[in-house]
């Protein structure tokens, strides 16, 4: 039993805390946070626990939330206690054995004088106010993004390449041959129905799925720009189930879709845009990296209208950067599905797997509808000004719109 106080990971909802717990943590009989029994635990003053602990409060929290100086209406205690995010406590949990623990972790301070712990505020008297890492983005990001809309592509080329490269060793994952990905096409190749003597049988259809040229990437000649390819560009878009890669392709219901799996041949080096180990960025400085690639992230996986396709520009534009960087390939979270897309520039990495073919079909839509904040039509106009309609402000209202949903 642990004589000082503790978490276990029974009390954290955050991926990464709790596997830092599991692979370190003493098993103990009953958890006073959370009362739960036989979990695996570890000191709140333990120095990597309670950097990470700050480092998921600045990834999922601004200073305007919990520094009531500047507006926070509830402590930072609470704020965490209450919300989900990092912790996973229900009613039943005990709020004083919390704050021994928050304490614990807190007691570094809000302005550490190490650079390599992490510090909670920014120095609000003198403007310095810390935003959220997946509150605000990257100013180089934004840079990049704006000026790719008003410029040429190899004139923003340059600083592409230069954002990347400054985040390649954070970026670079090695995907292992073997893995398994999956592609969808609209529609299938016959619809066939079983010779049958008795009518009263009714139909008995079967499909036959698109296979081989007509499911792979599309040869070069005919190959139409994407979200990370220009015209006459062709690359292999997959996604790591097959619900995401039928999702991906935003069909409609009674829509049948071709399915193929897709079998890495070898080792392929991509740049993983996808998912991040929170404890590989426990500093000020290193937080600062991790905001530039959710700011790129959020670029790469935001949904582009049919009517504001000039986003592609940006999209292309990182593609490229990543390409000539080296990589051979990006994975991103999917926008419209719960796995993750792959998009691969080599041509020998993948084979179709024989046998691999499927047919869906698309039953019905499920639509999550998010309450959005509405004015009275006799609103004051003087208070409100009107977000011009171009691809720019319509990224970034995107790109805000899922900050929220995060």
């Amino acid at each position: 039993m642990l004589n000082e106080p503790f978490l276990c990971e029974y009390c954290v909802a955050d991926n990464e805390l709790r596997l830092e717990l599991q692979e370190r943590g003493n098993v103990i009989d009953v958890c006073p946070i959370c009362h739960h029994k036989g979990g695996r635990a570890l000191p709140a003053s333990d120095t990597r626990i309670k950097r990470t602990f700050r480092a998921l409060i600045r990834l999922n929290f601004s200073e305007w939330d919990y520094n009531h100086h500047i507006g926070g209406d509830i402590s930072l205690e609470m704020l965490i206690f209450k919300s989900n995010a990092i912790f996973n406590l229900d009613e039943s949990a005990s709020l004083s054995e919390f704050e021994e623990t928050f304490l614990t972790m807190e007691e570094t301070g809000w302005y550490p004088e190490s650079e390599d712990d992490i510090s909670l505020g920014g120095g609000y008297w003198d403007g310095g106010i810390l935003e959220g890492l997946r509150d605000s983005r990257d100013a180089t990001v934004e840079n990049v993004v704006s000026d790719a809309l008003k410029r040429n592509w190899f004139e923003m080329e340059p600083s592409a390449k230069a954002l990347i490269q400054s985040l390649r060793d954070d970026l670079s994952y090695v995907i292992p041959a073997g893995t398994e990905y999956f592609r969808a096409r609209v529609g299938v190749q016959s619809r066939l129905k079983r010779k049958r003597i008795y009518l009263q049988d009714g139909q008995d259809f079967r499909y036959l799925p698109y296979t081989g040229k007509n499911i792979d990437k599309p040869p070069v000649s005919v190959a139409t720009e994407g979200r990370f390819n220009r015209a006459r560009v062709s690359i292999l878009y997959l996604a790591s189930d097959t619900q995401t890669a039928v999702a991906e392709l935003r069909p409609h219901p009674g829509h049948l879709i071709s399915t193929a799996k897709f079998r890495l041949k070898r080792d392929l080096r991509v740049a993983n845009f996808a998912k991040h180990d929170i404890r590989n960025f426990l500093s000020d400085r290193r937080l600062e990296d991790l905001r530039k690639i959710l700011s790129i992230a959020d670029v790469l996986n935001v949904p582009v209208q049919p009517e504001h396709r000039a986003l592609y520009a940006i999209t292309q534009l990182f593609s490229d950067a990543i390409r000539v960087d080296g990589f051979e390939g990006l994975t991103f979270k999917s926008s419209v599905g719960a796995g993750t897309n792959l998009s691969c520039f080599a041509s020998d990495a993948f084979e179709m797997v024989a046998g691999g073919e499927g047919v869906q079909e698309v039953v019905s839509l499920e639509y999550r509808l998010a309450e959005m904040p509405v004015l009275p039509q006799d609103y004051v106009e003087d208070a409100f000004i009107r977000d011009e309609d171009s691809p720019l402000t319509t990224l970034l209202h995107g790109m805000a719109r899922r900050g929220l949903e995060k």
